[in-house]
């Protein structure tokens, strides 16, 4: 849960604790000090900064969330736990930002990704919305054939329906 500015600024701390170390001939602290810079390194492409971006998001800075997640340079190293929520977030970015097209696909990626049940719903939702937006009849009704298998709530299965029925009078 760092930026990349604080993993750079804890290495730091890390390496120059584990020279001094070293220098006064203490081998365990600095062995110890390397490992925890092997832990932030693999924190950085496996974690990246996706629950900080969650966090913001939640928070309704969704301009600070996107920074976050567009600052990690390669997101398909991301582990798999944390890929579906990068793709699930800048897709609720982009629908508040309007840009359905960019939503879309981040929206399509996450759904098959491995999100939890809850936010894959969510997410198929979105996906239903935005083709009845587009007007786009035969893969609104397809997203929301993908929820049929899924726990619904009340709530959300009036929403299936209204969607349904506002895609069968395109």
């Amino acid at each position: 849960m760092f930026t990349n500015k604080a993993r750079g600024l804890v290495c730091f701390l890390l390496a120059l604790a584990g020279i001094l170390a070293f220098y006064y001939q203490v081998y365990e602290i600095s062995l110890l000090a390397a490992f925890f810079i092997g832990y932030v390194i693999w924190g950085y492409y496996k974690e990246g900064t996706v629950v900080l971006a969650a966090r913001c998001y939640k928070n309704g800075d969704y301009q600070k969330s996107k920074e976050l997640l567009y600052s990690i340079k390669n997101p398909s190293s991301l582990s798999k736990r944390r890929l579906p929520y990068y793709e699930f977030i800048l897709g609720n970015i982009a629908l508040k930002e309007m840009d359905y097209e960019e939503a879309e696909e981040h929206f399509s990626r996450a759904a098959f990704l491995g999100l939890r049940k809850g936010d894959i719903i969510a997410c198929l939702l979105h996906l239903a919305n935005i083709s009845l937006k587009s007007r786009n009849k035969e893969k609104g009704l397809a997203w929301l054939a993908e929820t049929e298998n899924l726990p619904l709530t009340p709530r959300q299965k009036h929403i299936v329906e209204n969607i349904e029925k506002e895609l069968k009078k395109i």
